[in-house]
């Protein structure tokens, strides 16, 4: 096993933070690797879980199929609990986050990525720099449009997905690395299980009822102008609607509604649950719940339907 002792960070002027936009931002670091460590046949990603970024079907198809391409054979994908950190990734941002102040305060502008990408690399950072430039990540974009792609059931369960061989996929609920020293990822440890991500054909298309609801639908970061918006919670693997009180960086303060049965929310009382979750726990937007009597509430069918699909309810 080989972890790389030097610290990547790309720079990119590009805004968009869903999986073509991560593996633009990867690409020159897995070329990186094949040049100087063409050893290396294993890779093992670590992150969050946000439902708009990792934790969903686009990545887990570019995971299972880029990195073979590139001449690796096996892959995982592992993924933190919500609010936990992320040590040094964070790190590494939070140096060059300081770097550019320094050179702000020292009357250097910085208008662009593309400058800030010059002056970070020419500043003696210890942090190898790469540029991916826009026109890099449309790329990205326009391979993944072409992609038909299906939800893999219990998506927002999944710690460890791993790939050993080019388009197929075993996932499970906890992660596990008991073989790790035999070069063996696929264990049948805690009920791994074999996913598959394509789209099944649609006997009769025109009787086929299309969901309205476009599932995607989840600004990359989540600002105080969306303050007043419905949204859906991921709660203990859960989904509760809620609606955002307030933003602050990636944190956000939601008003929280309870369930009594299947697709059927209330307001709690005496008490509102108004509490803080990160950002990565909002699964999706939604339109006002609809109303099933006085007190309860019900999310739209077809959101529920997709809902389920990822939590298993």
């Amino acid at each position: 096993m080989f972890r790389l002792s030097q610290h990547q960070c790309p720079s990119a002027p590009s805004r968009r933070h869903d999986p073509p936009s991560i593996w633009a931002h990867l690409d020159p670091v897995l070329k990186m690797i094949q040049e100087n460590h063409p050893n290396v046949t294993c890779l093992h990603f670590f992150s969050d879980g946000p439902a708009s970024q990792y934790k969903q079907k686009a990545n887990f198809h570019l995971l299972s199929t880029v990195p073979f391409e590139k001449g690796f054979s096996t892959t995982t994908w592992n993924f933190f609990e919500a609010s936990h950190g992320k040590g040094a990734p964070d790190g590494i941002g939070g140096t060059l986050k300081r770097t550019a102040d320094n050179l702000v305060r020292q009357g250097q502008d910085l208008p662009y990525a593309e400058s800030l990408f010059y002056h970070l690399k020419n500043s003696g950072s210890v942090v190898r720099l790469f540029y991916v430039g826009e026109e890099d990540v449309d790329a990205w974009v326009q391979m993944m449009e072409v992609q038909p792609l299906s939800t893999i059931k219990g998506t927002m369960k999944i710690h460890q997905v791993v790939s050993t061989e080019p388009g197929f996929l075993k996932c499970r609920d906890i992660s596990c690395f008991c073989q790790a020293e035999k070069g063996v990822y696929d264990c049948p440890c805690y009920a791994l299980q074999e996913a598959s991500l394509s789209m099944k054909k649609m006997e009769n298309p025109a009787t086929t009822k299309q969901s309205s609801f476009d599932y995607s639908l989840r600004p990359e970061v989540i600002e105080s102008k969306h303050i007043g918006q419905w949204c859906v919670l991921n709660y203990d693997e859960q989904p509760y609607p809620g609606i955002i009180q307030e933003v602050e960086n990636h944190y956000i303060k939601i008003k929280c509604m309870h369930r009594n049965g299947i697709n059927n929310f209330f307001w709690p009382s005496p008490r509102d649950d108004i509490h803080w979750y990160s950002d990565d726990q909002v699964i999706c937007f939604i339109p006002v719940p609809l109303p099933v009597n006085k007190r309860s509430v019900q999310i739209k069918h077809d959101i529920w339907e997709y809902l389920q699909e990822h939590f298993e309810i």
